[in-house]
């Protein structure tokens, strides 16, 4: 069923990627907020924007704000892989890899779906841009 439903959509795959797109376009030109650190794409370079994934070293501080605000986060990647069980067995433990450590205690993802509206998304640029960390 779900190879089905997947077959169908991959028909709209590039018109869902530019939507997503788009959206990350105007929050990376209208979110400015010195607490927060945004993606980067290097030149010659694009993303699919599966997530807009943004860093703050007051993530929990941030979340709360935005929750308390009504507009979404998440935290896809809260442990770096190399502290994962899955990879236990290789031996690494906590700092051996600090910079993959310091992004798992700062990245958040911000709002970003396919069928966000332009009032949705300016409601969360606003309230993103009003955060006074």
């Amino acid at each position: 069923m779900q190879a089905a439903l997947l077959r169908v959509r991959l028909k709209y795959l590039n018109v869902l990627n530019q939507e997503r797109a788009k959206i990350c376009e105007r929050y990376l030109a209208q979110i400015n907020n010195p607490a927060l650190i945004l993606p980067v794409i290097q030149p010659g370079c694009e993303s699919v924007w599966h997530q807009f994934v943004i860093r703050t070293s007051q993530r929990d501080k941030f979340m709360n704000y935005l929750k308390a605000k009504d507009v979404g986060s998440i935290i896809h990647y809260p442990i770096p892989p190399h502290l994962s069980e899955a990879y236990a067995y290789l031996g690494y433990k906590k700092g051996d890899f600090p910079i993959a450590e310091s992004f798992g205690d700062t990245v958040l993802s911000l709002p970003l779906y396919n069928g966000m509206t332009d009032q949705e998304q300016d409601y969360a640029i606003e309230v993103i841009n009003a955060y006074e960390g």
